[in-house]
């Protein structure tokens, strides 16, 4: 079997696929048959064999496709599964290719509905299409009823999907209809692409037949290209921002009424214009309607940062100016355990926020998203104790009492004071008697004066005071 630039198989026998399972589903060109003992080691979860009715004898774009996944590095390989049912395997056989192995679409994108008239329930892909209907009657078929928000959430992993495809992988999708894109509301991404076989490398034909399905017919005629994926996918945002009747075969712009600002508007009219060269990518979409969510484009990065001292008394902020980009919150951290944080607002955002480091530390400034951490730091800010006061143990000198006679002036009758009835002072508060009266120590003489003047010896000559240890007098 020919294998990939990346040594993995292309294609594989009918013989090697094993034990056929259930009928999955069956359309006009293939049937879709589960595929239980088969497992192949570049992917994961059940597979599927998409069975042509008619085998196909150009078979190289079906290898090409296969061998763009295989070319891919790991993470661009899990997005790519993340989004789409790609073929992993063409099925050949002397020299026609019979179908090809594929990815079983995920439970998640299923819905479970109640059968009108026998009242049964069965399980069915949750297509796009049921995103342009009424939402009441959605509800009464047994199908989820997504919120404004969600709508826009769905629109822009819809664009994020042909953004990848168109400027990573370099392909056409082509045939994107009603149904061949699946949704869910539980987990992102929240669009899958189904009928993968179909894609092609830009100016390459496809060996699966594509035709635009009804109501999603390109004005540009012609095979299916590029330009033509930007006009569907302008069909797309308008018919599932504004469900109810005939919303399924809308391509009149003004119906977008008030779901989009008038950039939004702008662009949609570009999308559905007969000029292709104007339509908006796929990627400008994906960005505008991140932004209209108030979400991310890119990882975060972290600006200028400064604090606005080098040093602080314990217990007292700083203040840390910071510059964050596309980040949704930013964190400001002065050591373990101290940690700000704020909320930021998405492309580009400054603030000022103070903190208490509660030790000598370096100001650590992270700006933080869904796509990634960055970080930045400043100082150190060097944290200090505040100076402390000791009281000395020494007792209070007794003074002698002031006394202060003046005689009241005549014909002034004072008021007298009332009794107050304050205890006696305790007894050991009495100063004894044979304590000394505190006495002011005399000046030295000036003419005794030396310079520098011996102030140790001018405080000895202070009396000294017997000072009781238990009291503390």
């Amino acid at each position: 079997m020919e294998k990939s630039s990346s040594g993995t198989t292309m294609s594989i026998a009918p013989g090697d696929l094993g034990k056929h399972g259930r009928q999955l589903g069956k359309g006009g060109q293939a049937t879709v048959i589960e595929l239980p003992g088969l497992e192949l080691p570049d992917v994961t979860g059940e597979l599927v064999y998409k069975k042509y009715h008619q085998p196909h004898s150009e078979f190289g774009s079906l290898r090409r496709v296969v061998a763009t996944r295989n070319d891919l590095d790991l993470p661009a390989r899990r997005r790519l599964d993340a989004v789409t049912v790609w073929p992993v395997r063409v099925v050949e056989e002397s020299g026609h290719a019979l179908g090809v192995v594929m990815p079983k679409i995920p439970d998640a994108y299923f819905d479970r509905v109640t059968l009108l008239g026998t009242g049964g329930t069965k399980l069915v892909l949750r297509e796009v299409q049921n995103l342009f209907i009424p939402p009441d009657r959605a509800a009464g078929l047994g199908r989820p009823t997504p919120d404004g928000e969600q709508r826009l959430r769905i629109c822009r992993d819809f664009a994020g999907v042909l953004a990848f495809l168109h400027d990573t992988l370099g392909v056409v999708f082509g045939d994107i209809n009603a149904m061949n894109e699946v949704f869910r509301l539980d987990d992102t991404p929240m669009v899958m692409f189904l009928d993968c076989d179909g894609v092609r490398p830009k100016g390459v034909k496809a060996t699966v037949t594509q035709l635009d399905a009804p109501d999603w017919v390109s004005p540009d005629g012609g095979l299916l290209s590029r330009a033509s994926d930007l006009y569907k996918l302008g069909l797309f945002i308008l018919r599932c921002l504004t469900p109810g009747p005939l919303a399924s075969v809308r391509t009149n712009p003004d119906a977008i009424g008030g779901a989009l600002d008038s950039q939004g508007v702008a662009m949609l009219r570009r999308a559905l214009g007969a000029v292709p060269e104007r339509r908006p990518l796929a990627a400008e979409w994906e960005v505008y309607l991140r932004r209209a969510l108030g979400e991310p484009i890119a990882p975060p990065k972290v600006g200028a940062v400064a604090v606005d001292r080098p040093i602080v008394l314990k217990g007292q902020p700083v203040v840390v100016d910071w510059e964050a980009f596309e980040a949704t919150e930013v964190r400001i951290s002065a050591g373990p355990g101290c940690v700000e944080v704020v909320k930021a607002n998405g492309a580009h955002d400054r603030g000022s926020t103070s903190i208490a480091p509660r030790e000598t530390a370096v100001i650590e400034v992270s700006a933080v998203n869904a796509l990634g951490v960055d970080h930045r730091s400043a100082g150190p800010v060097d944290v200090v104790e505040p100076p402390v006061h000791h009281p000395l143990p020494v007792p209070m000198p007794e003074l002698p009492p002031l006394l202060v006679d003046v005689p009241a002036p005549q014909g002034l009758d004072l008021v007298s004071m009332p009794v107050l009835g304050i205890p006696p002072p305790r007894a050991d508060l009495v100063p004894s008697a044979d304590r000394k009266a505190f006495e002011w120590p005399s000046l030295p003489g000036v003419g005794a004066a030396r310079f520098p003047i011996d102030f140790g010896g001018f405080f000895a000559d202070v009396p000294t005071y017997e000072f009781d240890e238990e009291s503390g007098r």
